[in-house]
């Protein structure tokens, strides 16, 4: 009985609710209008509906007018924008063409570079890089960057000729690292080579005439054989002594039957020995160069005459003077 009653009260209050929005909808507005005469007013009658509709009308007719506005100035901007695309892509195409070019001259320039490298390994007695080595074949896939990767993604015609390019100057990268390493080797190679040539005994000590070779002979004092580690050069009192070779002073002084003496140690094993001077011209420690005036010729400690005795050791062994002057001369007069 009692939800009778709540239902009954219900469907009541509805009803006057509907009502009494009808009967405010379809009240009328007046409005008073001024005329151009004095005191000359129009009154107009507008039921609140039809303001209603009007104002609706109108915030719509707004908002349709405002998506138009901004739907137009959206396309002006895209169509700015694409046009600003298009031209950056020719001028992207430009320089894509020259690239291109200057790819193919980076190509001229490596092979006049790879040709230069072989006749400087040829010259400098090195081994000569395998066509393999020298064509650095790739191991393993390149690495595509973000760039490359969104061409990718958008299926452009542009990016086989783009990664063709980046695989191109990642080739190149590669074989200049490697013909920087190369040359690397060949100046040092070079240096090291220079090195031993300037530090190898190749010319004659003095001017003069052999009096007495290396190997065995009959000692003037002794008259029994005995081993003459070096070469004895004779000539005028006072004659320069020159070095050899490059090398440093690491004995100077008397050495019993040597007399005045001078000794050069040249690296890589090498020593030179000069001896019964008349007058030393150097001091221990000092660096001197192939061809310095190192001493006089004399005749002082065991000698039978003014000469020099040239020795050449290897290893700390005397070898034979003889292998080691370059000149197509002897000693002889």
């Amino acid at each position: 009985m009692f939800k009778r009653v709540i239902s009954v009260f219900k469907r009541g209050f509805n009803w006057i609710g509907k009502r009494r929005i009808i009967v405010w909808l379809g009240t009328r507005v007046n409005f008073l209008i001024d005329g151009s005469r004095k005191g000359s007013v129009r009154r107009m009658m507008v039921p609140r509906w039809s303001l209603i509709l009007v104002t609706i009308f109108f915030v719509a007719f707004l908002g349709v007018a405002g998506y138009a506005f901004a739907s137009r100035v959206k396309i002006e901007v895209d169509r700015q924008e694409l046009d600003k695309l298009r031209s950056e892509n020719k001028l992207l195409d430009r320089q894509y063409s020259d690239l291109e070019e200057d790819l193919d001259s980076i190509y001229e320039m490596y092979d006049l570079l790879s040709r230069h490298d072989i006749q400087l390994r040829v010259q400098a007695n090195m081994n000569v890089h395998s066509e393999d080595v020298q064509k650095l074949g790739i191991g393993g896939p390149s690495k595509e960057d973000d760039e490359l990767k969104a061409l990718r993604l958008m299926a452009s015609g542009k990016y086989r000729d783009v990664k063709d390019v980046s695989g191109t100057v990642e080739e190149l990268l590669r074989k200049a690292e490697d013909q920087g390493t190369s040359f690397t080797q060949i100046k040092e190679k070079l240096t090291e080579d220079e090195f031993l040539r300037d530090h190898t005994p190749s010319i004659r000590p003095c001017n003069g005439w052999q009096c007495s070779g290396f190997g065995y002979r009959i000692d003037p004092y002794t008259k029994r054989p005995r081993m003459h580690n070096g070469v004895d050069i004779s000539n005028a009192a006072g004659t320069p002594i020159l070095a050899s070779a490059d090398g440093e002073i690491t004995y100077t002084g008397f050495n019993s039957g040597y007399g005045l003496a001078v000794k050069l140690d040249h690296g890589n094993g090498i020593e030179t020995y000069y001896a019964h001077l008349s007058s030393i011209l150097v001091s221990p420690g000092a660096e001197v160069k192939r061809g310095q005036v190192i001493g006089l010729m004399g005749a002082t400690g065991r000698t039978t005459g003014t000469h020099l005795h040239y020795e050449v050791r290897v290893g700390g062994t005397a070898v034979n003077p003889l292998n080691y002057i370059i000149e197509d001369v002897d000693f002889g007069g």
